[in-house]
């Protein structure tokens, strides 16, 4: 359900075309698709600030963020959070990987 929910959130200004979502490890996606490193670093970005986002929303920081995150209940934002962490571990996986191969 959360899927549907913070799919078309997450991937409005999303730096990549493919779906995040899936049964695959986001490393995995990179990895096939041979993502530029500009590219995967973007995303990691782009990560980075709905993390934040979502984490002073957690903390209850910024009024504007309950409105815009408004569509998710607590325990979704919980999981958004837990589910941008996985992300934010594969990016850097695979931004690593790569730098290891250019060096």
């Amino acid at each position: 359900m959360i899927n549907e929910k913070i799919d078309h959130h997450f991937n409005e200004f999303s730096p990549v075309d493919f779906n995040i979502f899936g049964d695959t490890p986001l490393f995995d996606k990179l990895k096939q698709e041979n993502l530029a490193y500009g590219k995967a670093k973007a995303l990691d970005n782009h990560i980075t600030v709905i993390k934040e986002q979502i984490e002073s929303l957690l903390n209850q920081e910024d009024e504007q963020l309950t409105t815009a995150y408004g569509f998710l209940s607590h325990e979704e934002q919980e999981n958004y959070r837990e589910f941008l962490e996985k992300l934010q571990e594969d990016c850097a996986r695979y931004l690593s990987d790569v730098e290891n191969n250019y060096s």
